[in-house]
């Protein structure tokens, strides 16, 4: 069985979306066995208090994944920092990552697709990442190819 890389979720205050992102996860073949890490950041202002306690109220709740890691961030570190932050530190332990926000929807495919991505290229120096979503363009492209850009 090919290795799987960690799910990492990022949240902040918004429990409606996390959910749709967790249900859409959960619908993917390999949900059950991947590991899902998720750094839930802190609220910036009294405004957004109650969506990160209902956030995370919600993520507390979670099944369906291998093993689920919940960071709750004790001050907001606002999403780049957390993000970069959280990146940095799972790349570091596993050397691979599934990164997702939370109002981001999949396909039940999606975790197969990217795992798979990420074994064939895991050697291939020139591709720094794999993406499942570009914005739509009226060039019609083959399943998979190479664009330069910046991550």
């Amino acid at each position: 069985m090919m290795r799987l890389a960690p799910i990492v979720l990022f949240t902040y205050n918004r429990p409606v979306h996390t959910r749709q992102t967790i249900d859409a996860l959960l619908k993917n073949e390999y949900a059950s066995e991947s590991d899902l890490i998720i750094f839930s950041d802190a609220p910036k202002n009294c405004v957004a208090e109650d969506g990160v306690r209902q956030t995370r109220a919600y993520l507390r709740e979670i099944t369906g994944f291998r093993s689920i890691k919940l960071i709750e961030r004790a001050e907001n570190m606002g999403l780049a920092a957390n993000i970069i932050d959280g990146v940095t530190q799972v790349v570091n332990e596993y050397g691979r990552i599934i990164v997702l926000e939370d109002d981001l929807l999949t396909s039940p495919f999606f975790l197969k697709y990217m795992n798979e991505a990420l074994s064939m290229y895991e050697d291939a120096n020139e591709v720094i990442s794999v993406h499942w979503y570009i914005f739509p363009i009226k060039t019609k492209l083959p399943e998979s190819f190479f664009i330069r850009r910046t991550d």
